[in-house]
């Protein structure tokens, strides 16, 4: 069952695979069109829901100050729920709580979050999965240059008192766009990673176009952890939009995923017209 709620949940958020009409425009897919009338904010605006035909699969609700204080994230083929919390210490997101709308819940997870010279350093999370209680505690790297290198996750699962697991995701930028993730799982024993239990999954992120991202608009903090929960969605760090995802995993053909936007004015994705989704906006 957990294995499937992901499933159903990863494709409506990263892939938005729903079909839906979308008659905007009568110009194929292209990453060089233009929707004047798209969109009629002019000023400052931040990301408020992206759509699937009549669903919103994500929702981000905002104080008057722009500031993220839940989101929601719908699977566009059923009733399945995600619903995010978001805590601030200062200007600072300190917890995110994750639940589903499942009875048990699926996801009931907790993230504690600290910093360490305005960055995210650390990450605790403890999760409540239909009983079973797990654990992890997640450290964040940067280069040389304070660009995100590396999140390594360290898991306690099932109650245990020493760490059974461990994630790594480690980024390739070019300038302030994720070009490239490796997302490695492995077993741990003895307080080790066991290399020889690794698995590598590649996420690669191209063509992208010269415009505003929208997730940009929103705080990034969230989108970190967001991503650990779905790998596939840590191009939303980018500056720009990727315009094609590959999925490379072992043993498996590679998945290409394309995308295909069409702007307003102000250089904003108003819709993804290969994925049959929309973006809206609110004005700050």
């Amino acid at each position: 069952m957990i294995k499937k709620y992901f499933l159903s949940t990863f494709a409506a958020l990263a892939l938005g695979f729903a079909v839906s009409c979308d008659n905007t425009t009568d110009d194929p897919p292209s990453q060089n069109n233009t929707n004047p009338g798209g969109s009629t904010i002019t000023g400052p605006r931040i990301l408020s829901k992206v759509t699937s035909g009549t669903k919103d699969t994500e929702e981000y609700i905002t104080t008057i100050g722009g500031a993220l204080a839940e989101a929601y994230i719908r699977d566009a083929g059923s009733t399945n729920t995600i619903a995010a919390t978001i805590t601030y210490t200062g200007d600072k997101i300190t917890k995110i709580r994750y639940q589903d709308n499942v009875n048990p819940h699926v996801v009931d997870n907790l993230y504690t979050i600290t910093y360490a010279n305005g960055k995210m350093s650390e990450i605790s999370m403890d999760q409540t999965a239909m009983s079973i209680t797990n654990h992890s505690d997640f450290s964040v790297f940067y280069d040389a240059n304070g660009q995100l290198y590396r999140i390594v996750e360290k898991k306690k699962m099932g109650g245990s008192t020493s760490y059974t697991h461990y994630v790594e995701y480690k980024f390739t930028f070019s300038a302030s766009n994720v070009v490239n993730l490796d997302h490695t799982t492995m077993l741990m024993s003895g307080g080790n990673p066991d290399t020889s239990t690794a698995a590598t999954q590649t996420y690669a992120y191209d063509n992208f176009d010269g415009k505003i991202n929208p997730y940009t608009t929103l705080p990034k903090e969230y989108f970190m952890v967001t991503g650990t929960l779905f790998p596939i969605n840590f191009h939303m760090l980018s500056t720009n939009n990727v315009g094609k995802i590959t999925i490379h995993s072992p043993g498996a053909p590679s998945i290409p995923i394309p995308k295909g936007y069409l702007y307003d004015s102000q250089n904003y994705p108003v819709s993804d017209q290969s994925q049959a989704i929309k973006y809206v906006y609110k004005p700050l």
